[in-house]
């Protein structure tokens, strides 16, 4: 596990509502550098909404949202998503939809193909880099998403339910890949799940809500 520093994220009061529907409710939460934060909740409760805000996607009703001490109005490069249902692009193989972040950052060719060629290694997808999302299985394709995010080097990463398409064995398997990732990049990690024990094999400190409207009611940290 990371040691944790200066705050990452800060949520400062934070609610949203949608019409007349509170979603989540006066939230409060920091997340240090290089630290691993699991949310856990019933369904509905705001998880993912939390997530997306922070991710600047949604616009909170009220409260403030900070990464690194600055506001969080719009999706930035500091901060990288990974969804439950891959996203990867259908017509760009393996290589290419890794290197699609570092191209959009204008690195050059020599440290695209070193840094794509990494994280191939790291994923254990040596020998598929020309292959498409349609010739993978499922535990592929999200090792795929997973180092597209890692590599164009965000210091956050939002999780939001990655492993929850995949059987429980290749789940297993995809989540010791995020903890071998995790230890070798020091990222700040915040992800949503409805597994409490993935949450608690995962993260340095796990953080439960309510049902909707979603606040936090308890944090667990865990020293495993």
């Amino acid at each position: 596990m990371q040691g944790v520093s200066a705050s990452k994220i800060a949520v400062e009061s934070l609610s949203k509502s949608f019409d007349s529907i509170s979603a989540v409710d006066n939230i409060d939460l920091k997340i240090g550098a290089g630290e691993f934060v699991s949310l856990v909740g019933p369904s509905g409760c705001g998880k993912s909404t939390l997530l997306y805000m922070i991710g600047g996607f949604v616009h909170p009703t009220s409260g403030r949202l900070l990464a690194d001490g600055k506001p969080i109005t719009k999706p930035g490069i500091d901060r990288g998503i990974v969804f439950q249902d891959y996203a990867l692009f259908p017509w760009l193989t393996v290589y290419d939809n890794i290197a699609y972040g570092l191209q959009m950052k204008g690195c050059s060719r020599a440290e695209e193909r070193d840094t794509v060629g990494r994280y191939i290694d790291l994923i254990g997808l040596k020998g598929f880099e020309t292959r498409y999302p349609r010739e993978l299985s499922g535990g592929m394709k999200q090792r795929v998403a997973l180092a597209r995010t890692f590599a164009y080097g965000p210091d956050i990463l939002l999780l939001d339910e990655p492993f929850g398409a995949l059987d429980s064995q290749t789940r297993e398997i995809m989540q010791d890949e995020l903890l071998r990732l995790w230890g070798s990049t020091g990222k700040t990690i915040l992800m949503v799940t409805h597994d409490v024990s993935e949450a608690v094999y995962l993260s340095t400190r796990v953080c439960v809500m309510s049902r909707r409207p979603g606040r936090i009611v308890r944090e667990f940290p865990i020293t495993l």
